[in-house]
């Protein structure tokens, strides 16, 4: 029965191939997981994106946010959605609170869309503490074929 055995230098080629793959992993978890991430005296309103009738609708749950508080806009293919929530504490002064779950402060929610959306006709809703944004899906022209003439050069 014959023992195969590898070479110092395959061993850490695999090595130095494994290492990098698991480098990359962080990096992307990494990604992953500053996306979102709230800095110091920012919140996330809670969001829920579906499509329906032809359209992308994205809700965003944004409870005493006035429309002249709230910035919708397109960029780099994705739809960012920020604002703030004021500080709304009673006239008459407060001793002391109790309980304090209400978030307050800035916030910004960036959403990327993997589908294509015409974005100037999109419309926003600001009804019972609920953000809508619909935008009009557009037909994918991926994976269309299109046909370019061949000219043919004269000899």
């Amino acid at each position: 029965m014959s023992v195969l055995r590898k070479t110092a230098q395959s061993w850490l080629s695999e090595l130095a191939i494994l290492q990098r793959e698991v480098n990359q992993l962080f990096e992307r978890l990494a990604e992953f997981d500053r996306a979102d991430q709230p800095a110091a005296g920012e919140w996330l309103p809670s969001v829920d994106v579906y499509e329906c009738r032809g359209a992308l609708n994205v809700v965003v749950e944004v409870p005493g946010v006035g429309p002249e508080s709230l910035r919708v806009f397109h960029k780099d293919g994705c739809l960012v959605v920020s604002g703030e929530r004021r500080d709304r504490r009673p006239a008459g002064g407060v001793s002391a609170f109790l309980c304090l779950e209400r978030p307050q402060g800035r916030f910004k929610r960036t959403l990327p869309l993997d589908i294509p959306v015409d974005v100037q006709k999109g419309e926003a809703h600001l009804s019972g503490g609920l953000l809508t944004v619909v935008l009009p899906r557009l037909k994918d022209r991926r994976g269309r074929e299109t046909t370019i003439p061949i000219e043919r050069e004269e000899e």
